[in-house]
């Protein structure tokens, strides 16, 4: 990943919260954080593809910003009823 300009310690970091992450949105386990974190995550590799790959996908920045809503989203209006969060009163 050195050679496309990419941070070392952000490859790990990044398949970490990839997975636990998505798994703590699917259970519904501290959504509101992790949610936060994952806009975040979403913005930081949003940037780090448009400014150090020069990629575009999907011919622009819609799918990008769409997740990134999504994440704001799940972090405002929280994990729902059928949660951990709920059943453990968070």
């Amino acid at each position: 990943m050195k050679s496309v300009g990419m941070p070392a310690a952000m490859v790990p970091l990044g398949g970490v919260f990839e997975f636990f992450g998505g798994l703590a949105l699917v259970l519904g386990l501290l959504t509101p954080i992790v949610a936060v974190l994952a806009a975040l995550w979403m913005l930081s590799t949003t940037w780090f593809s448009k400014s150090k790959l020069k990629k575009k996908y999907a011919s622009g920045y819609e799918i990008d910003v769409t997740l990134f809503l999504a994440a704001l989203a799940l972090a405002l209006l929280g994990s729902g009823i059928y949660s951990i969060d709920h059943l453990l009163g968070l």
